[in-house]
Parts: C-alpha cells; structure tokens; sequence
C-alpha cells in the first residue's frame, strides 16, 4: 500500500540524499530528481589527472547527527578524525581539543600583547559558549535515532538532556547578534576582531561563529574523499528501491494537480513534493497560471516577490593546485585542514571596487588576497591514496562575493581575474606559510562563485544558503524552530536543505531532510487509512 504513494524529492544534495534513504528504508519508492550528472551538491569529490580532490565541503561534522544516521541506515563508509590547525603569520597552533583554546589566547596575546586582558575576556566567552554547544550536540540527536527501539536511551540520556537543553536554547537566541557586533564589546581593535572573525560569513550570529571551534574538534574526512559519502547513499536508495534521475531539471510545477515537469516536457505526479534544492526556484517554477483557489495564487505571489528581494551568504573563491612537493613538506607545517591568515592588518580595510577593468581592480585585489584569512584542505594528509606518490594536491580557498565576481564577468574580464588569483594565491603563500610553493606547481585552476551558481543552482552561488545580512532572514534561523523549518505553507510541499534553515551545512541539511520523509510518511500513512476507511473496508 505505501508503495503507490509516489514521493517527488527535487535536489540530489544532502537533504535530499536523507530524505529519498530514509522513505526507502520505510518501503517507499522515492524518485529523486537531481539537475547534475552526481548527487552530492556540495559534498563531492573528483579526479584530476591522479589527484582526489573536494569540489565542495574539506570536512564533514558529526554533530551528533550523521554518526547516527550512517548506524540508523547501516551504511558502510569509514572516516578519519580531520584535526584543524590555525596559522597567523610564522605561528601554527592545533585546535583539535576545547585544551588548544589555551594556545589560541597565546597565539593572540603574542600577536597583539596591548589586548591581553581582552583577549582573556574574549576566550571566556568563547569557552561559555562551547559549554552551550556541547549541550547542542553533545547526544545523539534525537530527531535523527529511532527513540521507540531505544527506550533505554530515553530514559538515561535524553530526558536529562532535556532538562539542560531548553534553558541552553534560550542563552543560545541571545547570541544572535553579528560577530563583530558582540566583539566590539571587549575591544576596539579591529584587527583583532578581524583575526577573530574574517573567515566568518559576513553578519555570522555569535553562537555560529564563535562555537564554531566545537565543530573544528568534530571535523571528520571519508576515506576516498567526501564524495564517498553522498555515493554510499546512493547506493543505499537505489538498493531499496529508491529512483535516482540525474541530468535532470524541473522548469514547472503545477500546485494544485501535484505535478512536476521537466525541461524534456517528462511529467511526473507526486502526493508529496519535497524541494530540497534552492528556494527561490521552487516559487520560479509555479505555474501561478494554473492556480484556481485565488487565495493561494496571491499568497505564492507575494512569498516569491519576497524571497526575490533577498540575497545568498557569500560563496568562495577556490584555487586546485597539483605539485611535486612530497606530503611530508606539508605535513611538517600542518595538519590537512588549515586556516591561515599571512598579516595580521586585517581585512576590514579592504574594499573591491566594481571595476570596469582588471587594471583597476589589480591592487585592491592584491591587498585582499595578502589580508585575507585561507582555508586550505590537502586531501592526501587524510588518506594517502588520494595523489600520486610524492606528490600532493592543495585546495586553496577564501571567501568571496557573488555580485563582484558577476560584474567582473560582465565587464569582459573574468578568465582574466581567474588566472591572475591562481597566481596571486600561489605566490602570497609562497611568501609566508609554504617557501618555494610557486617553483614546485605542476597544474592550477580555479573555481568562482559562479561556478556554484551553475553547478548547484544556489541563489548568489551560496556554499551556506541565505546572507545574514538580510532583514529579516527568509527562514527559520533560531534552533528552537527547527522542527518547522520544513514547512512551506503550499499544499503537500516539504522544503529541506541548506535554505530551509539558517546556517545550514550537513548535520542541518540530514535534519531537515529526515524531518521531511517523516512527514510525508506520516501524511502518506494517514491518506491511506482515510481511503480505507472511506472504501468500507474499515467499518
């Protein structure tokens, strides 16, 4: 009976992985549809030339989240912890335990010895707020594990939990005022605040940015790459009778007749639609036309006009490098995931003019890239099959707005940006962290927000989903509110993914996908019982 119930999930990335796995787990056929030719979105991996390399997300958190899913489905994919180290200038410290928060402080009173008790101030605070986030995710999610066949679980873990974890909710929505905001309390020195801050999204509420050290000490990397996992699931779907369609766009929904069409003119009916992909296109492809109840037409209407007037977080700037450098050159230095800022000026003071050519550009944007924060992933420090031997594959990125690099594409210079950046990073860390990097490059290349727009389809090119600079944000950001963050207020319509709730990333976009098959199989069940019911096979 459940199986001629017909589920739409439209987005192959993370949520709607979880979403298809978890209804084909309950013996429904879920079709997902998937734009590219791989699912995954920004969790994937690929080959160039013999080197593994990330094309989204370096690691992956737990958070109490994925451990559990992976149990829950009985996947098999083996990780490996992914220690984190941070780098400022000549010094590089670990931060693979809330005891590194100890060198953090001296990392920054080294750096900045007039700031010391501010910097002493700023690390309580930071140390208050992990104490929330091991609350947060310090269990096994509840909305994720089977409590019925865990009774035990209930009564020994997660009542206790619960206890703590709704006064921690509270102190939580108090820190939602941007980083820098909460920072200035302790100190004016903006080039602090940008050491602090910089490699944060713009506006990132406090609890975000600042507990986000909790989520360094989670960092883990699936053997192969992390396009292992979304390929694990893949197979999970498809071995349970879960359809996968990828190459594949939907243009048109039509709300009313619960139908989906793809750009072949391929149509396919649905009793459940879950969109986890961006939600600026689901209300793009409603057909408003097609809709008889007036209420319903103008309320789609004026949620798109609303949605259309908000912006995506920012997205990243990436430059792949291949050399000939051993791993053990890099391994010296760090661990396979570093953050590291080469100055400590600051990159407040920076500002990218829109130019109409690169001349004009080429100065601000040096000074960007020499102040900048980078977030460096060497996938062969995590698994060693991951490159040719002696040989090693750098991922190289920073933070970088959508609107800038859009214009440089329509002023006629963006292959031209794209080769100067590759040059650029490469010789900033050649100057700093890596001696010689630029005499041992074999291959760069690079990828742009652009290239997320069109890869994923994400709104701005957006890695984490909506801006926090938008007033208000379009979705539920409060983790009070999780559980209604699937909710779309159309007819039969789930939402999921990173723009279903703000911030997103995986353990969100497992969550809200999880939470949308429960959903749908709950509203499935309960039309099913009522059709019986109404046959007077039930009397």
């Amino acid at each position: 009976m459940a199986n001629t119930q017909q589920v739409v999930i439209v987005g192959g990335g993370m949520a709607g992985l979880t979403a298809a796995c978890y209804l084909a787990k309950s013996g429904y056929q879920p079709l997902l549809i998937e734009q590219q030719e791989i699912t995954g979105g920004l969790v994937n991996s690929f080959d160039f030339h013999g080197f593994t390399l990330d094309g989204g997300i370096r690691s992956i958190e737990s958070s109490g989240v994925l451990k559990p899913m992976i149990r829950d489905l009985g996947l098999k994919i083996e990780f490996e912890r992914s220690p984190v180290t941070l780098g400022i200038k000549d010094r590089v410290i670990s931060l693979s335990s809330i005891d590194d928060l100890q060198s953090y402080e001296s990392l920054l009173v080294e750096l900045f010895p007039e700031d010391q008790k501010e910097i002493q101030t700023i690390i309580k605070k930071i140390r208050k707020i992990l104490k929330y986030m091991d609350v947060l995710y310090g269990i096994e999610n509840p909305m994720i594990i089977d409590l019925k066949a865990r009774p035990s679980y209930v009564i020994k873990t997660l009542l206790p939990w619960f206890f703590r974890f709704v006064p921690t909710l509270f102190q939580i929505d108090q820190l939602s005022v941007p980083v820098e905001v909460y920072l200035r309390r302790f100190t004016s020195n903006q080039a602090l605040i940008d050491m602090i801050a910089q490699h944060f999204f713009k506006a990132s509420p406090t609890f975000f940015a600042l507990g986000y050290f909790s989520i360094y000490f989670d960092y883990h990397y699936p053997k192969g790459g992390t396009g292992k996992l979304p390929q694990v699931l893949e197979e999970y779907i498809l071995s349970h009778g879960g359809i996968i369609l990828k190459n594949t766009s939907i243009t048109q929904i039509d709300i009313e007749n619960k139908t989906v069409w793809d750009s072949k003119g391929q149509e396919y009916p649905y009793h459940k639609l879950i969109w986890a992909s961006d939600l600026k296109s689901l209300y793009h492809r409603i057909d408003t036309q097609k809709i008889q109840k007036q209420r319903l037409k103008e309320k789609i209407i004026k949620h798109k006009a609303f949605l259309d007037g908000k912006i995506g977080a920012e997205s990243v700037l990436t430059v792949y490098a291949t050399t000939d450098l051993d791993p053990s050159y890099f391994k010296a230095k760090s661990s396979g995931h570093l953050f590291y800022t080469p100055k400590t000026d600051g990159l407040s003071q920076v500002v990218l003019p829109k130019a109409d050519d690169m001349a004009t550009l080429l100065e601000p944007l040096k000074q960007f890239l020499e102040l900048n924060t980078y977030e460096i992933s060497i996938p062969v420090l995590r698994d060693p099959k991951l490159a040719p031997k002696h040989q090693t594959g750098l991922i190289i990125s920073v933070l970088f707005d959508y609107e800038t690099v859009s214009h440089i594409e329509k002023m006629g210079y963006y292959q031209e940006f794209k080769s100067f950046v590759e040059h650029y990073m490469i010789e900033v860390l050649s100057k700093s962290i890596y001696p010689t990097l630029k005499d041992h490059i074999l291959e760069t290349f690079s990828s742009t927000p652009l290239t997320f727009k069109k890869r994923i389809g994400s709104t701005d090119g957006a890695i984490i989903g909506w801006a926090y600079t938008n007033q208000p944000i379009p979705v539920p950001h409060q983790m009070s509110k999780i559980m209604k963050s699937i909710q779309t207020g159309l007819p039969d319509v789930y939402q999921a993914g990173q723009w279903s709730f703000s911030p997103a990333g995986v353990p969100i976009a497992v969550i809200t996908g999880k939470l949308a098959a429960d959903a749908s199989k709950k509203h499935l069940k309960k039309s099913v019982m009522n059709n019986i019911a109404s046959s007077g096979v039930v009397s």
